[in-house]
Parts: C-alpha cells; sequence; structure tokens
C-alpha cells in the first residue's frame, strides 16, 4: 500500500543511472550525462555511475571531464580492470601513448585473461611504432579469443607491414570462415598482389563476388588486378 512506500536514495540513484543508459545505448549522451550526473549526486561513491558518466562524456569526444570521471571510479574501486582500460582508451584517443600505456598494463595486471586489453595495449605500441611488442599483444589476444575476427584481422595487418605474408593470409583465411566480410578478401587478394601472385589474388577476389557480387569495390580491385602489367 502507498502508506507503507519508504523512500530510498539508492532505489532513486539506481533509476536515474538505468534512464542514463538508456540514453546512452540510443546515443543521446547529453542526455544520458544528465542522468548520471543525478546519479551521482544522490550517491558520491558508487563507481559505476562515473565510470557509465566518463563513456558518455567519451563518447561525446569530451576528454577531460570523461578523464576526471574515470579516475574518481578508480579512486573509489581501483580493483577493476574494466575502469583502467576505458582512461587509456581515452589516453589512446588523445595520442597520449605513456599514460594509456600505463591504464592498460594496470588493467591487464588486474585481469590477465582478458583480450581486449591486450588488444587496445598492442594498438599503442603499434602506433609508437614498437612493432613487435605490438604483435606479442595481439598473439595473446588471438590465444584468448581465436574466434574473435576483429584480433584476428588485426594481426593480418602487423604481419603484412612486416612482409610476413603467408602469417598474414593464413589469419585472413581464419577471418573469412569466421565471418565473409568483403574486406578481409580485399586484403588476401592485396597481398597475394604483393607477392606476385596475380592468379590467385583473381581467385581470391572471384570467391569474394560469389558473396557479395555487387559490391563495387571488389569490382574496381578486380579490374585493378586484371590490369596489371
Amino acid at each position: 500500500m502507498a502508506g507503507n512506500y519508504v523512500y530510498k536514495k539508492d532505489d532513486e540513484a539506481d533509476d536515474y543511472n538505468e534512464r542514463g543508459i538508456s540514453y546512452f545505448n540510443v546515443m543521446q549522451y547529453p542526455d544520458a550525462v544528465k542522468e548520471f550526473t543525478k546519479a551521482i549526486n544522490l550517491i558520491k561513491t558508487d563507481p559505476d555511475f562515473y565510470i557509465n558518466r566518463a563513456l558518455a562524456y567519451y563518447s561525446m569526444h569530451m576528454y577531460n571531464e570523461a578523464i576526471k570521471d574515470c579516475k574518481s571510479a578508480i579512486a573509489l574501486s581501483a580493483d577493476r580492470g574494466d575502469y583502467h582500460n576505458t582512461l587509456g582508451s581515452i589516453y589512446d584517443d588523445m595520442n597520449k601513448f605513456d599514460d594509456a600505456l600505463i591504464e592498460f598494463d594496470a588493467a591487464i595486471k588486474i585481469e590477465d585473461d582478458v583480450p581486449d586489453y591486450y588488444y587496445n595495449r598492442g594498438n599503442v605500441y603499434w602506433r609508437k611504432g614498437e612493432r613487435d611488442r605490438a604483435l606479442e599483444d595481439y598473439n595473446k589476444a588471438v590465444y584468448l579469443n581465436s574466434a574473435d575476427p576483429v584480433f584476428l584481422y588485426k594481426r593480418s595487418q602487423i604481419y603484412t607491414e612486416m612482409e610476413k605474408y603467408e602469417d598474414a593470409i593464413a589469419d585472413l583465411e581464419e577471418c573469412i570462415k569466421l565471418a565473409r566480410n568483403p574486406e578481409y578478401y580485399k586484403d588476401e587478394a592485396n597481398i597475394y598482389t604483393l607477392m606476385g601472385n596475380r592468379k590467385k589474388a583473381l581467385e581470391v577476389v572471384e570467391n569474394a563476388l560469389k558473396t557479395s557480387p555487387e559490391n563495387l569495390s571488389l569490382k574496381a580491385l578486380k579490374s585493378k588486378i586484371e590490369n596489371v602489367k
């Protein structure tokens, strides 16, 4: 009965947080920030409220605000790898690579079995020009989750840059088994072209066109390969 209702501040804060998540999921980030802020104003000790608002700020490229909220969340709960991973991603977007590495290292120290952390750290190493260290992290990400084509595809790209073409092709073949993305076929065909094997490159593109017959970029690539002198 209404007369038995007892107001609970925690419940109201959770309601604001849930509304914020709903706004975030439909990319209405300013509204999400408003709801997360209401939750924080009621309960200032829940780290999830801060990290949720940080993600909303991050999505709006409001990096300084996002960093501040990430640090607040970490101060309240330093043993959450995902909080450090979020902060590392923000620093990475800001090209603050050394700061990003500190956060990804912290995330991995807390949880050493999350492939995304290694993948994100590998991206930073690659952007810093440290390809061997990047490859080590991509290898770890693939080891932890070989069913995610994102990890395999990124590793294929660094293999290509390192001119380890056979390894790159092997990864792309695995990507194609998992998801018939035209980009995988295009990259594989381009590698065969780099290797001087135009026949195999055409074969790859023709197989891709069987799956995506109207793909203009595949058609253009086929024409380009056919006209190579």
